[in-house]
């Protein structure tokens, strides 16, 4: 799988729909693979998937593991583990959210510009290098974006070519597994938050580690309870992401173009 695509992406809740509907080169469920695992949450079917994008190989991974499984560090970062060996350059991760605010409404996508970690989880520590890789010595700066501005600045001009409204924001990543209360989403929005989610970050700090150019993007599924008095449920997130994987495969297309990987 060395140097099979040079971009890949984390799937979160019910957006494993854009992989299913690529042409597959190869599929490997997460359980074959070493330092992966079964996941357990429904909207992450577990597997990775090397498809063609716009006429481009693409990393796809369907599904995450998560903090609140009580996963460690190193099966948080697995797929970006995964990514640097296949010798992927940029990542993007993806998740569904919560909207800390009415200006960003349900089923669009916003693009985080930044993360607030909520408990801080900044000072996660990996054990092992990408599959064994060699050692690359001390960890970088812990204040160094989680974010790539030049990544997430061709994902906003392939956001605005196919016509798909993008907005921006502060991503907040809460551990979960429960939803935000009213009293959290609006601690959140007071820090600076415009969507809540429980994914991402881990992978992100992973990403900055292993020196991958990494964007985030989250595909709003819901209000947080201090928007909207309406009970989250996931199984709506779920539905919810089915639409969201259509309108991130044609904002992907264009990234690819953009940098020449796609026709």
């Amino acid at each position: 799988m060395r140097g099979a695509a040079a971009c890949a992406i984390v799937l979160g809740s019910g957006l494993s729909k854009l992989a299913l509907g690529l042409e597959s080169i190869a599929c490997v469920p997460y359980e074959r693979i070493p330092g992966f695992g079964r996941t357990s949450v429904a909207g992450h079917p577990g597997f990775v998937s090397l498809c063609r994008l716009a006429g481009a190989p693409v990393l796809l991974f369907a599904g995450r593991f998560h903090a609140y499984e009580r996963a460690g560090a190193d099966t948080l970062a697995s797929p970006v583990s995964l990514a640097k060996y296949a010798g992927c350059s940029s990542i993007i991760v993806t998740q569904a959210a919560g909207s800390l605010a009415r200006r960003i409404p349900i089923r669009t996508w916003m693009l985080a510009t930044d993360v607030i970690a909520f408990p801080s989880r900044s000072g996660l520590r990996f054990n092992r290098e990408p599959f064994g890789g060699p050692p690359r010595g001390a960890e970088r700066s812990r204040t160094a974006p989680v974010v790539s501005k030049g990544l997430s600045a061709t994902l906003r001009s392939a956001a605005r070519a196919a016509g798909i409204a993008l907005a921006e924001g502060v991503l907040c990543w809460t551990s979960g597994p429960t939803y935000e209360t009213a009293a959290e989403a609006r601690a959140a929005a007071f820090m600076g938050a415009d969507a809540a989610t429980m994914s991402s970050l881990p992978e992100l700090i992973a990403a900055r580690r292993f020196g991958i150019e990494a964007a985030c993007m989250s595909w709003i599924t819901n209000y947080t309870a201090a928007v909207s008095e309406n009970r989250t449920v996931h199984a709506e997130v779920l539905e919810s992401g089915n639409e969201g994987a259509r309108s991130l495969g044609a904002i992907v297309a264009g990234l690819l173009r953009a940098r020449g990987i796609a026709r």
